[in-house]
């Protein structure tokens, strides 16, 4: 056995320089930190039979030789390929918005119409927007996945970056790169042993399409550690949440009409994400999970010590115990939420809670408290034109108990309690608090979209307490961006007193232990605090009119471009199906950095997600039919996408100058002075 000298091997080091440059001009992050690597630990030798494995100090990496390693479990991965299936579409498991729901079946029906084939299951289109590598070693297989797999962009994990060096001295990565350049790819390295941060990284790889081409994507595990196991669970947990996109049309055009809504009915506050002085006592974040009925006579020796912020079904929760919590969080824009809070404020007094809401709730949810605070969510077109260059409030969804800890964090909470956030259940019949209106109210569980199923709980996962809980897609989603917020706010404490599932960087603490020594004065203090920390607006200051002209008259400008587009792709005789994608996402994309404008940035956002599910859709069919047929299909989709972009211009187009109507009329009915 030989230990090589790859710095001093002038051919090594000539690659190793090419590989570099071509690392650098995706991810020059890691580029820099490969450059720091001088002497490593491991080493590459060649064995007794010619071939090569990785001395690690104290063992052979691998068992075999890695050529041969790679060479028998390669052929079992291609006689097996390990897939993203997401699968024919069906539209009835779909998202309930209707145009996307009547373009799935439009689609879908229209392939049966048409005598299209769909290849056996099983069998489906080699085409796909990923090829993930979990595990580098010395990397003989990516090169192999990329030239025998149709995948556009490229995802390597690696927890030993000097394995990724090594490799670097002995594959043409270089090559490997411009395969991925010459399919208009990218190229995504997290260099990583730490199982949470890593699944992040993977998962915003795995949406950087916002999930056009996600179905198919390969994944290819070289080698089993405790890593790579945690990553495999990670993606179960979470493939609806990648698959998903990035908004509908039909939330879009709600999300702004209530946002105008709201500004113009009243005197409000901004809460706007932003360093602020730190608070001196902690505060509270109560869910209605079910462990918030052990936790209450913890929260009711406490109340005057510290800062209450109920979420959602939390606010009857604690209503019905006495105890009245200082703000209120809510995110959903429905009416079905807005009915929930007026039957809570018919049994309950309202007076003295400060309303914290994303601005997209309904008009009528603000309407039964007194004093409202709102932000704006990330992601939505709403926000988008209210901010313009803003900053928007990230992590705050996609539940209540997210808003609700992001507005504790938000607003300089040293120590965050947790309770009644527990995503989940140790007992299928006891899904939240006894004192929620899932209990309480024989018509909250039909009162809107989701409600049902959040008490649905089919997933298995690690409890916070211990052992093991019940949860779902849509709880573990929210656990994400817990994970997420918590990582964000670095010397904060946030203790989990929910006896629910495991949020990674919170502090697991059972209510009973809770304790600490701050004053109802520094309760007092804080909330001082934060009413000056927060921006305060009279009725309609938010809204301008000049710039609702300005959207209604972009919106009809971008229509033109799309359709345009739309004309342009018909004319193709070869299909690129990686090119029609891209020229779909180039039309939400300013054409330079300089050229960013904010509000054509709306009109982007307004459409953005049903245009891409579109193509999700046409995607999965395209994967799985006979050649004959390909363009077809092509033909057959873009001709429904072009009609419903007409019917969506038609309604933003009313849902604008329905908006400068109204706000016209307030502007008209203030005094002079105002």
């Amino acid at each position: 056995m030989i230990t090589l000298d790859l710095k001093s091997d002038p051919k090594a080091a000539a690659l190793y320089e090419r590989n570099i440059e071509a690392i650098r001009r995706h991810v020059p992050g890691i580029a820099d930190r490969l450059e720091t690597i001088d002497e490593p630990v491991s080493r590459v030798v060649r064995t007794d039979d010619d071939d090569l494995n990785l001395d690690i100090g104290h063992t052979l990496f691998y068992e075999a030789g890695v050529r041969k390693f790679v060479d028998e479990q390669y052929v079992g991965y291609v006689a097996d390929p390990y897939r993203i299936d997401i699968g024919w579409p069906v539209a009835d498991m779909e998202p309930p918005q209707i145009m996307t729901k009547v373009a799935i079946r439009r689609l879908t029906e229209m392939a049966k119409l048409n005598g299209i084939q769909r290849l056996p299951p099983g069998l489906q289109r080699g085409v796909t927007g990923f090829a993930v590598s979990l595990g580098v070693g010395i990397g003989d297989h990516i090169g192999r996945m990329l030239r025998d797999h149709d995948a556009q962009s490229l995802i390597v994990v690696e927890q030993f970056i000097e394995f990724l060096w090594h490799s670097l001295h002995l594959n043409p990565w270089h090559e490997w790169i411009d395969i991925v350049e010459e399919r208009n790819g990218r190229v995504f390295m997290i260099l990583d042993d730490n199982p949470a941060s890593v699944s992040a990284e993977l998962t915003n790889a795995l949406r950087s399409d916002n999930g056009g081409t996600l179905d198919g994507s390969l994944i290819y595990t070289h080698y089993r550690s405790h890593l790579v196991r945690e990553i495999h669970r990670g993606l179960s947990d979470q493939i609806s949440y990648i698959g998903s996109n990035r908004g509908f049309f039909e939330d879009e055009n709600i999300m702004i009409l209530n946002s105008t809504r709201n500004f113009l009915a009243r005197d409000h506050a901004i809460w706007r994400s932003r360093p602020r002085r730190e608070k001196s006592c902690p505060a509270f974040v109560v869910a209605a999970g079910p462990s918030a009925d052990i936790a209450i006579e913890t929260i009711r020796k406490y109340k005057d010590n510290a800062v209450v912020i109920s979420c959602g079904s939390g606010l009857k929760v604690l209503l019905s115990q006495g105890i009245r919590p200082d703000y209120h969080v809510e995110v959903e824009n429905t009416f079905g939420q807005a009915d929930i809070l007026e039957k809570v404020a018919s049994e309950f007094d309202l007076s003295g809670i400060t309303l914290v809401a994303a601005a997209t709730v309904n008009p009528r949810t603000a309407a039964v408290f007194d004093k409202v605070i709102f932000f704006h969510r990330d992601t939505v077109c709403s926000t988008r034109f209210f901010e313009l260059n803003g900053n928007p409030v990230y992590l705050a969804v996609p539940t209540v108990a997210n808003g609700g800890a992001r507005f504790a964090l938000g607003m300089a909470f040293k120590e965050v309690y947790l309770f009644g956030v527990d995503l989940g259940t140790r007992l299928p019949d006891y899904h939240h608090s006894k004192a929620s209106g899932y209990y309480t109210d024989e018509e909250f569980m039909f009162s809107f979209q989701g409600v049902k199923e959040s008490t649905i709980m089919p997933i298995t996962a690690e409890g916070n307490l211990g052992g093991t809980v019940l949860t779902n897609d849509g709880f573990l989603l929210s656990r994400l961006f817990m994970q997420k917020l918590v990582q964000a706010y670095t010397g904060y404490t946030v203790y989990n007193c929910s006896d629910g599932v495991d949020i990674p960087g919170t502090v697991p603490k059972l209510p009973g232990k809770v304790t600490f020594t701050a004053t109802p004065d520094d309760r007092k203090a804080a909330m001082k605090l934060i009413d000056r920390e927060i921006d305060h607006y009279g009725q309609g200051d938010c809204v301008d009119l000049a710039r609702y002209r300005d959207l209604r008259q972009k919106t009809s400008d971008w229509y033109v471009g799309a359709y345009e587009t739309i004309d342009r792709m018909a004319e193709v005789t070869e299909l690129d199906v990686f090119k029609a994608y891209d020229q779909l996402w180039n039309l939400f994309q300013p054409p330079s950095e300089a050229e960013f404008d904010p509000i054509a940035a709306v009109v982007w956002q307004n459409n953005f997600g049903t245009v891409m599910t579109l193509f999700n859709v046409y995607f999965r069919i395209h994967r799985r039919v006979e050649d004959r047929d390909v363009m077809r299909v092509y033909q057959m989709f873009l001709s429904e996408l072009r009609c419903f972009l007409q019917d969506m211009e038609a309604i933003l187009a009313s849902v604008i100058d329905l908006l400068v109507e109204e706000t016209e009329q307030v502007k008209a009915e203030q005094p002079l002075s105002a």
